[in-house]
């Protein structure tokens, strides 16, 4: 474990948000070889159906996500002031919570999900495919639901490595029933969708069984199962917000997809392509993210309040860092990483997909501003700016739907986000600077984190 209460914070950060970023780099090995298996073996109308349900599949994820994300700032909170009876009570509460919205998910989704395509405007020729797909991973979204879990706790207290270990195990798993199923026998997308469904739930099984054999302090029993109306309330704040967070943008992202399913598979292929890079590209930020909500929050709950804006100024120069990076990689390797995911493709749909990586990559400096400092508000316990920016990206992704991509075509898509992360990021970065500025000059530690603390040299 790693108390992100003492030391220096770039060291922190960049120890922390390491195994974060190499563990989403797996997530998108998941993810990336469904890609390229059925881009491949399957054709690239398989490849467009996988592609036309991806604004839903990350919907489902992201809420999940947010939610488990948004619960773990308080044990982070909990954690850093040294309270784990309370932090046990956090983890009972977020147990519940996110069972119950999983399964809403779930319901709504198998029930509703023929409509919901047709809204989407799926072409008819892939419209089995991606039925088949979105139904498994319907299903399955347990296993995502306790894994994320379990991850998010370890995080919160400081773990970053056991769970890029176990998910290094599971990536290699999905691989090898990926070629199983796809490759040797004839399933086709609903061998891929199987494939991940079942390497999440070897994730969660054996994150389960490290947390009872080396976490026991995090272990819940049934008394610790108590709702007082303040702690449900501060909880569903957190969790909540994220996740409204993390719907509202995806929720944009499936309006934008509609738009993007009415111009034809060719489109579709080219702009699924396009968005694994995309994701790949942007896992520094969102490593970086991830580690700041941490940082904040036990920041926050220690009460050393001084060495929060420090920690953030260091994660923004990483992601600036990471940016530069990424500029350079897309402009050199960009072509081929495109053809590596689509080997055969027409010419128009490869030279689509590097447009639209070419156009996006420069405004990454945007997006780890708007990311980190997002994540920094949340950790702060300032939820609602960071839901009011991502309204107002999903007010834009429904612009680009009625005004820009009849103006510009698919033009009107590949700039639709590098003008909402320029604008969230100066109203986010403003807030944040504010907020930031706000907080107490004096540190103000709490008696188990001082207990703690002995001994211990506080590095600023």
């Amino acid at each position: 474990m790693k108390e992100l209460t003492s030391g220096k914070p770039m060291k922190l950060i960049i120890s922390f948000a390491l195994p974060v970023l190499l563990g989403l780099v797996f997530q998108q090995a998941y993810s990336l070889t469904d890609t390229v298996i059925i881009g491949r073996q399957l054709g690239e109308n398989a490849l467009a159906a996988v592609g036309s349900t991806s604004a839903v599949v990350s919907l489902m994820f992201n809420i999940i996500n947010g939610l488990v994300t948004g619960f773990a700032i308080l044990v982070a909170k909990n954690f850093g002031a040294g309270d784990h009876d309370e932090m046990r009570r956090t983890i009972a509460r977020t147990i519940t919570f996110s069972a119950a919205a999983a399964a809403v998910i779930i319901v709504g989704i198998a029930c509703f999900i023929d409509p919901l395509l047709h809204a989407l405007d799926t072409p008819e020729s892939i419209f089995e495919d991606a039925r088949t797909y979105l139904f498994i991973v319907d299903l399955g979204l347990v296993a995502t639901l306790f894994y994320n879990l379990e991850s998010a706790i370890l995080r919160a207290v400081g773990d970053s490595v056991i769970p890029l270990v176990i998910l290094m195990i599971s990536t290699a798993l999905n691989i090898g029933l990926d070629v199983l199923m796809v490759c040797v026998l004839p399933m086709g997308v609903a061998g891929a969708a199987l494939a991940t469904v079942i390497a999440q739930f070897v994730s969660a099984v054996i994150c389960l069984i490290y947390l009872i054999k080396k976490r026991p302090f995090l272990m819940i029993k049934p008394k610790d199962f108590r709702f007082t109306a303040s702690s449900t309330a501060e909880l569903l704040s957190a969790g909540c917000g994220m996740a409204l967070m993390y719907s509202i943008v995806d929720i944009g992202s499936i309006v934008l997809q509609n738009g993007i399913n009415g111009f034809g598979e060719d489109i579709i292929a080219a702009h699924t392509a396009a968005r694994k890079l995309f994701s790949f590209t942007i896992m520094p930020f969102s490593a970086i993210s991830a580690t700041l909500v941490t940082y904040t929050s036990q920041n926050r709950g220690a009460g050393k309040y001084s060495r929060i804006g420090k920690g953030v100024k260091s994660g923004l120069l990483l992601g600036f860092a990471c940016a530069a990076f990424d500029v350079l990689l897309i402009y050199t390797l960009g072509r081929l990483m495109v053809s590596f995911i689509l080997p055969d493709c027409a010419q128009y749909v490869e030279d689509t997909a590097v447009l639209y990586l070419r156009v996006n990559v420069p405004f990454y400096f945007f997006l780890t501003v708007l990311l980190g400092l997002r994540s920094s508000l949340q950790g702060l316990g300032r939820s609602i700016i960071p839901i009011i920016a991502s309204c107002i990206e999903l007010i834009w992704k429904i612009c680009t739907v009625l005004f820009m991509i009849p103006w510009l075509d698919y033009m009107g898509v590949i700039l639709s986000e590098p003008i909402i992360w320029t604008v969230c990021a100066v109203i986010i970065g403003i807030i944040a600077l504010m907020t930031i500025r706000a907080l107490p000059k004096e540190d103000s530690v709490s008696e188990p984190a001082l207990e703690k603390a002995k001994g211990e040299p506080d590095d600023q």
